[in-house]
């Protein structure tokens, strides 16, 4: 019976399906966009995707075997799955267990069909690390909604009212007494929004706060929470009158991607001056994969490596740098592998963070990271 099993996108989840692995290239990734008129488009059937994206790739006959079971387990498995809304997806089909995988992305994708001993995750990742999940708290004085922006929408996780009282113009201590007390409803309605933001953020592991609403409000918001709270608050926008959701989303997304080119900036120029000075830090494939191996990376900074050459047997599971051809422990021939897959698996392997670089990385020889000792 098919076993269909649809993901969360975290990093938990894109870690266990690093653990799908096997000694023959009989694991199939598929990418596709989760609308069906843009499949449509693209002259592809969705069950019938691995078949016309790889029949013509010429396949060992070990392999076209291995694709032909596959594609007859993903049949059974669209036929029987109704997927709910989603921008893109990829899917991970392992025919020798009967199990599917089937997690949403953050954006639309063209269809793409890879088949190999591990799932081909390189793509949903740098998706999921681009464009990260991050909070939305959208507050003035009379209400406050907090959203989750994820998976390239917006929906509401907790909605507070505040009807906090505006200000008094009376004299002498009735003014004194209204304010103080219009303060403690204000210090309220702020804890509460912050409890609410916390219990969201924690679940769902979340590092990045956007604030929109009310000027004021934002600041006395702002003002109580604590420090590594407020080190997360990407941007402060100020917004009059009653925004839809998606206008909110919208504003916010550019900013929180600002953020995300920030931080890879700042790892690429911690890396390389921790490297120089003879620290924890390593460059280039070579040194790089040997960490990863130790388990010693604690941030790994990763490109596409198109150029670096990987090989892995199908023999003995032998892997490595290096173009493919004989393998020096059983003889077998070995084929190319993805470097920047591989390394990510390893990452992930090693509960190691990873950072999807977008811009030049050619200083450091396509990937580095920082080391835990």
């Amino acid at each position: 019976m098919t076993k269909v099993k649809i993901l969360d996108s975290t990093p938990d989840e894109v870690l266990e399906l690093t653990k799908v692995q096997s000694d023959d290239r009989c694991i199939l990734t598929l990418y596709f966009p989760g609308d069906r008129v843009a499949l449509e488009k693209a002259k592809c059937k969705l069950s019938e995707l691995p078949e016309a994206l790889l029949g013509q790739e010429g396949l060992t006959e070990d392999e076209q075997q291995h694709l032909n079971q596959s594609s007859q387990l993903w049949k059974t498995a669209v036929e029987e799955t109704t997927l709910s809304s989603a921008v893109g997806w990829v899917a991970v089909v392992s025919w020798v267990t009967e199990e599917v995988w089937l997690m949403k992305l953050p954006a639309t994708v063209e269809p793409a069909a890879y088949l190999d001993n591990s799932p081909f995750l390189f793509p949903a990742g740098r998706l999921l690390d681009d464009l990260e999940s991050y909070a939305v708290v959208y507050a003035d004085h009379t209400r406050a909604a907090i959203y989750l922006a994820a998976l390239g929408s917006i929906q509401e996780e907790g909605r507070l009212r505040g009807d906090i009282k505006n200000h008094v113009r009376k004299g002498g201590w009735s003014q004194q007494r209204y304010e103080r007390r219009r303060d403690k409803e204000i210090h309220h309605y702020c804890v509460d929004i912050i409890t609410k933001l916390r219990e969201l953020m924690e679940s769902e592991s979340i590092r990045r706060i956007a604030l929109a609403g009310d000027r004021q409000l934002l600041r006395e918001l702002e003002n109580r929470m604590h420090a590594e709270m407020q080190k997360q608050v990407v941007c402060r926008m100020p917004m009059e009158g009653k925004k839809d959701p998606r206008d909110v989303f919208h504003e916010t997304l550019a900013a929180a991607a600002e953020e995300e080119q920030r931080e890879e900036v700042w790892l690429h120029n911690a890396i390389v001056n921790e490297h120089a000075r003879g620290g924890k830090a390593v460059v280039g494939p070579q040194d790089t994969l040997a960490a990863l191996h130790e388990r010693r990376v604690r941030w790994l900074l990763v490109g596409d490596l198109v150029d670096v050459a990987f090989y892995r047997c199908g023999g003995c599971g032998e892997a490595g740098l290096g173009a493919a051809g004989t393998c020096s422990k059983c003889g077998e021939e070995t084929y190319t592998q993805s470097a920047a897959n591989e390394f990510l698996d390893l990452a992930f392997a090693g509960r190691s963070r990873v950072e999807f670089a977008t811009g030049d990385l050619s200083d450091v020889q396509g990937v580095a990271a920082l080391l835990r000792w």
